[in-house]
């Protein structure tokens, strides 16, 4: 999830929001200023109405931040780092660079978000009963009883036991735990979070059809759910079938690399038509690699810059390249990968020696290799 506006740090994580933030924030001010607070207090004013609504749907989303900023504190206190915290149009998200290594870590990491809002949920609670004790009801009365609500709701929607929420995961540690099988955990929690998916499909195409337009957005959201639980699911499938394999059973050996200083013209012009990859390793002068740059990158760069931009100006810097050992599980570097601007992996020997790529292609070619295998040894059983 891209951040198009970064917030600072929490707990040393980068904390940003995705575009799709502000026009939910937009919408919840406008309900609670012209809906919502208007309905609980008729006798106050617009403006009023207005600063309440905006303050409170701050609040809203700082007790959003506050959730997933649970979840990464708790997984960096499990020795799992944590790349970033993004707020978007359904909540949040907290990358996390690697997954648990115990079904204890993997419960704790995801039972802390629903903890979290019903911790908020009583507060906001305990101060509206306050607030009331001291000077009675009134505007601020009904937001804090609003924030109590929806941080009640959302800690108890994550709760439902299907993956992608925090359901799913606490599902996924328990069965985890009591099977010790954690591919077979994570694929029921992605059958639970489909169903879920569909549910909410379903129930949303009802509602719209009696005349209720908040079905659109139950569709809307339980399609987003089925397409996330199916990723997972597919993700947990790939991890199992290359848990035995290592990083030179699937990297593209002896890889070809490119002066830095090789503008991007020369590469189109003289080389394209000798090397048909779009992944180009980068040495400097000394023959040392200083970084890695794609297709996908030059695709990006305006054609009139062609002639004096050089590959390295355009270059991902080898410090956020990810590395791997040709011994060392692929599944680790897959960890790796999932984080890095162009989804790449360089390959380095105990000499140092740059030896292989990784990409995505190459991990695609080798899975679709072990499913043919494993047709191939079905069909002779047979």
């Amino acid at each position: 999830m891209d951040q198009s506006i970064r917030l600072g740090r929490i707990a040393g994580i980068p904390v940003g929001i995705n575009w799709s933030v502000l026009v939910i924030f937009l919408l919840i001010a406008w309900e609670l200023a012209e809906l919502v607070l208007p309905g609980y207090v008729p006798n106050g004013g617009t403006t009023t109405y207005w600063i309440v609504g905006i303050a409170t749907t701050a609040f809203f989303f700082a007790s959003l931040l506050a959730h997933e900023a649970s979840h990464s504190i708790v997984a960096k206190r499990n020795g799992i780092g944590v790349r970033r915290i993004t707020l978007w149009l359904f909540g949040g998200v907290s990358e996390l660079e690697s997954e648990a290594l115990t079904s204890g870590a993997d419960f704790r990491i995801a039972v802390v978000g629903p903890v979290t809002s019903f911790v908020l949920a009583g507060a906001f609670a305990l101060l509206r009963v306050l607030i009331v004790a001291i000077s009675g009801a009134g505007v601020l009365v009904s937001a804090l009883g609003w924030l109590a609500w929806m941080n009640l709701m959302l800690g108890g929607f994550n709760l439902i036991p299907a993956a992608p929420l925090d359901g799913g995961r606490v599902l996924r540690a328990y069965l985890w735990h009591r099977s010790g099988d954690r591919f077979r955990a994570a694929t029921t929690a992605g059958y639970s979070g489909q169903v879920f998916g569909y549910i909410l499909v379903g129930l949303g195409i009802l509602e719209f059809l009696a005349g209720g337009l908040a079905g659109l957005w139950f569709v809307f959201l339980g399609w987003f759910l089925l397409s996330a639980a199916r990723s997972e699911q597919s993700s947990a499938v790939m991890r199992s079938s290359l848990e035995a394999v290592h990083v030179r059973d699937i990297m593209t050996p002896d890889p070809v690399t490119f002066p830095s200083s090789t503008t991007v013209a020369e590469l189109l012009n003289d080389q394209l038509h000798r090397h048909h990859f779009s992944t180009y390793p980068l040495v400097g002068p000394d023959g040392q690699l200083v970084g890695l740059t794609t297709m996908g990158r030059i695709r990006h760069l305006p054609a009139d810059l062609r002639q004096t931009t050089r590959l390295s100006d355009i270059a991902c810097p080898l410090v956020e390249v990810p590395i791997g050992a040709p011994g060392e599980p692929i599944t680790e570097v897959l960890q790796r990968m999932e984080g890095s601007p162009d989804g790449r992996a360089l390959v380095i020997d105990a000499d140092r020696r740059f030896v292989g790529i990784v990409s995505p292609s190459d991990i695609a070619r080798y899975v679709q290799l072990l499913m043919l295998r494993s047709q191939g040894r079905m069909a002779r059983r047979g």
